[in-house]
Formats: C-alpha cells, sequence, structure tokens
C-alpha cells in the first residue's frame, strides 16, 4: 500500500524493543467531511476533527466486528461530542453546538472550566463487551481519550492530534495528523512516561508538520525521536485500510428509531398535524421523508 502525502491514511505499528505499539494516522478528509455535515464552525470544527480522528486510531484497538461508542460531555456552550468507530475503521461522530462561536471564541471558553466526563463502550453485534466513564482534567477529545484509556482500561495511553484549518468551503481541513501511543505488557513505564513528554512537545508537532517526506519516513522519524533512540528504531508497520466518515442510518432504521421514540398514536398524532415529517440523523445528516407506509 502506498501511503501518500495528500491523502488519509492509517498504520499500525508494533515496537517489540520498547514493548509499545502505535497507531499513526491522517484524518484531513475524514475531518473535512465531519466538518461540512455538520456546518460546524471552526472552533466546533476544530473539536469535532479531533473527535473524529482520535476515534480513527482507537479503531486499531479493535477486534473483527467490534465498535466504540464515544461520549465527551462538558459544562461549556458547546456540550459534547460523540463519535462511533469500527474495526474496519468507519467512523461517524457529531458535535451538541456546531455553531459555538456565537457564545465562545475559543475551544477553552467552548468547553468549559469543569474538564471532560468521558464514555466509552465496546461492543460486537449490539452486545456490551466493556464500557466505562471517567473524569477527565483535559479538554481536547485526543487528551480526554487518552486519560480514559490510562485510567478505565488501565492500559498506558497517549493520543495527539493536531488540526489545522483553511478558509476552503470544500475542504476545510488543511492537516489533521494523529498519533496514538500505548504501552503493552512489559513496557518500563518510567521510559514510557519519557516517551508520552517526547510525543507531546513541539519538535514532534514539527516532525509530523513535515510533508517534505513520506508518511513512513514521518513515521520512522517520530519513533526515533518518541523513543530518544541515536539511531532508527526497528518496527513493524502495518498499512490498514484509510479511517472514512460513514453512517450506517437507514429509512428503515429511523422508521424503527421514530417508533421506539413515539409510539404509534404518537406518530399517528403527529402525520395529522404535518403529513411530511422529516426526521434527521444526529450523525450524518441525512434526513428522511416519515409517511405512514411501514407503519
Amino acid at each position: 500500500m502506498v501511503l501518500r502525502n495528500d491523502s488519509d491514511f492509517l498504520m499500525r505499528v508494533v515496537v517489540n524493543s520498547y514493548a509499545i505499539r502505535l497507531a499513526y494516522g491522517a484524518f484531513r478528509q475524514l475531518g473535512s467531511e465531519g466538518i461540512l455535515r455538520h456546518d460546524a464552525d471552526p472552533v466546533a470544527g476544530r473539536l469535532l476533527t479531533g473527535m473524529l480522528s482520535s476515534a480513527a486510531l482507537m479503531s486499531v484497538l479493535l477486534d473483527g466486528g467490534e465498535k466504540f461508542s464515544i461520549r465527551i460531555d462538558y459544562n461549556g456552550p458547546v456540550a459534547g461530542l460523540l463519535a462511533d468507530v469500527t474495526a474496519d475503521g468507519a467512523v461517524r461522530g457529531f458535535i451538541r453546538n456546531p455553531h459555538v462561536m456565537s457564545s465562545a471564541d475559543s475551544i477553552e471558553n467552548a468547553c468549559g472550566d469543569g474538564g471532560a466526563t468521558v464514555a466509552v463502550t465496546r461492543s460486537r453485534d449490539g452486545k456490551v463487551l466493556n464500557s466505562g466513564q471517567v473524569r477527565s482534567a483535559f479538554i481536547l477529545p485526543s487528551s480526554a481519550l487518552g486519560y480514559f484509556l490510562s485510567a478505565s482500561d488501565q492500559t498506558e495511553t497517549e493520543i495527539r492530534c493536531d488540526v489545522t484549518l483553511q478558509p476552503d468551503v470544500s475542504s476545510p481541513v488543511r492537516f489533521a495528523d494523529g498519533v496514538l501511543l500505548q504501552a503493552m505488557p512489559g513496557c518500563d513505564l518510567k521510559q514510557f512516561d519519557r516517551m508520552r513528554n517526547q510525543l507531546l512537545c513541539a519538535e514532534a508537532g514539527s516532525i509530523l508538520a513535515d510533508r517534505s517526506v513520506e508518511p513512513e519516513v514521518r513515521l520512522r522519524n517520530l519513533l526515533q525521536w518518541v523513543c530518544e533512540s541515536p539511531t532508527p528504531v526497528e518496527a513493524a508497520i502495518f498499512p490498514v485500510a484509510a479511517a472514512r466518515f460513514h453512517c450506517h442510518c437507514s429509512e428503515k432504521h429511523m422508521r424503527e428509531t421514530t417508533l421506539q421514540m413515539l409510539g404509534k398514536e404518537d406518530f399517528a398524532r403527529l402525520l395529522a398535524e404535518n403529513p411530511d415529517p422529516v426526521i434527521r440523523c444526529q450523525f450524518c445528516g441525512r434526513e428522511y421523508h416519515l409517511t405512514r407506509d411501514g407503519f
């Protein structure tokens, strides 16, 4: 698989000599689609792109057929973010207040001063495998989810997502690169803390932003920096399918959801008042016209 600087990609990486694993990817197209689907303003767009990118990175932690359902709540005007991701990299998500700049001019003001509540459920075929919830002092989706995996799953994890927007109505995300770093059994946790700090520093950001080299070269440069190694670090690199925005909503699913929410009697009253009601999928923004047919 040839990885290019102008396309989204995702790599799974194992470094046995340091007992760590990583996911590294670019999510410009994924983030742009999320912003456009939800008409998110720049502050909301950065948060939404960070959420979708972090969810995409977490897909490498799933086994076949599994799904993460992720929710981050804030006490600020942005309210919260939700995302689903499956093992094959299908991601969907939304932000509760996509026009948050009407009341907040920064991510800090949008999220409020209460940190974040992070809830993650892992499931397969609708059956919950495990779930957890933590309070995080971190507000960025990447940092909050890294904290969740460290605290709830008890697996030391750091996630970094760098998002840069641009004034382009067709492609509002200029860059959205992300790295998930996780300790494996046998990892020296003191050394892992140093790796975490190396990943979060400005020099690592410069490596991720360097488009003069191809993605795999950037990854190898990043590994050498994170591991503080004087020589290139030997790693097993597995390119996987790029994450993509995909929603599994359908007219049938939306009809069933409406019936569950309203019941037949309330739905009949709704049709009597409005013969052509429209219901909108929160995750992807697709609209469905509901009629008596099928009910």
